[in-house]
């Protein structure tokens, strides 16, 4: 009897023991799944840490002319105006209340790159076919003068920046491995300075009075000085360095390479990359805005044939994807509104701007 009952013990243990395990197992799958729930086609979350996660979407679409490159935002007015690169057409101007176009006066043709001007309430645009640029005023949104390039090197504009403390506008002129420098008083050239090879992004460091220049060939970011417009320190980033923005709240330039899918951080005390982030598989970044209001870095990737673009939004406080946005097709140019707080992305493959808020971001 007893063999008996110490047998009966035993498997009843067993048994107890089987469905503890098992609802165990039941719990943790129900947890891991709820966590990677999307709330819309086009808001997601990125998995870097669940504490760290939240989900963003794209809150407007907005039909724009056919192949845009560029954009601004200007303050005053409420606006963000929109390049249609290669075409003599109607650029487009969109109410940031409205979400609503209405076309500029000005259809300068080969317009590829636009900053804007707040000390003069102006928009400097480059062409691409041209030695020539255009005054845009900001309060009007037509032309108000020509920007006269002199034809002594190869010229070809591929990043532009505003210099506040000089009132300076700054090209970065691929083709000559050169930054071209214009007064915003007299509209032309004062100077130009020799750089990197295949110079594109271009980004103002406003606290050191410093201009960030990512120079693609060479896998390195130049940093001038706005007093003498010297190069006065050069900083390797990753590969083919594209675009770059000016992080003010932590002293930082965030440097998008383009070939190897990752985002340099480079620090403006030491003029050293202090960190390296990885971005998601087939990322291929070209655009970075800096969004002060939630110290948030925006990067855009224009994707693949197999892949879709999307926008990677960076907590600049633990240098990490918080959250990963599905955008248009081929986005390749972004701007930040701080009025609205709003993230205002080109996508020059379909033709649209995409609109992101940023009030979920911690």
């Amino acid at each position: 009897m007893k063999s008996k009952f110490y047998l009966l013990l035993i498997g009843c243990l067993f048994l107890t023991s089987l469905m503890l395990n098992s609802c165990g197992k039941t719990t943790t799958n129900s947890t891991t799944s709820s966590t990677t729930t999307k709330t819309s086609s086009s808001a997601s979350s990125t998995p870097n840490s669940s504490s760290n996660t939240v989900t963003v979407g794209v809150t407007a679409t907005i039909t724009v002319e056919k192949y845009p490159s560029g954009l601004a935002y200007n303050s005053s007015q409420g606006e963000i105006f929109v390049i249609n690169n290669g075409r003599s057409v109607p650029q487009s101007v969109i109410s940031d209340t409205t979400h609503t176009v209405v076309p500029s006066a000005f259809s300068g043709y080969g317009a590829n790159l636009i900053a804007y001007d707040s000390g003069k309430k102006e928009y400097f645009v480059t062409s691409n076919s041209y030695y020539n640029g255009y005054v845009i005023s900001a309060t009007t949104n037509a032309q108000v003068a020509t920007l006269t390039i002199p034809e002594t090197e190869p010229y070809g504009p591929a990043g532009i920046t505003y210099d506040s403390g000089k009132g300076e506008i700054f090209i970065a002129n691929s083709y000559a491995d050169t930054v071209k420098v214009i007064s915003d008083s007299t509209n032309t050239v004062i100077a130009t300075i020799p750089v990197g090879k295949g110079p594109m992004g271009v980004a103002y460091d406003s606290a050191k009075g410093e201009i960030f220049v990512t120079n693609s060939t060479d896998g390195t970011v130049s940093i001038i000085s706005d007093s003498t417009n010297t190069v006065v320190a050069t900083v390797t980033a990753g590969k083919y360095p594209h675009s770059l923005a000016y992080d003010s709240g932590k002293g930082e330039i965030f440097v998008a390479n383009g070939s190897d899918g990752t985002v340099s951080v480079i620090s403006d005390s030491s003029n050293k990359v202090v960190a390296t982030i990885t971005l998601p598989k087939l990322s291929q970044p070209d655009a970075v805005a800096y969004d002060s209001g939630k110290g948030a870095i925006f990067v855009a990737n224009p994707g693949t044939s197999t892949a879709a673009g999307n926008v990677s939004v960076i907590s600049d406080s633990i240098n990490a994807i918080i959250a990963t946005v599905t955008v248009g097709t081929g986005p390749n140019a972004l701007a930040y509104d701080s009025g609205k707080a709003e993230v205002y992305v080109v996508n020059g493959g379909d033709g649209t701007v995409s609109v992101i808020s940023d009030s979920s971001l911690k």
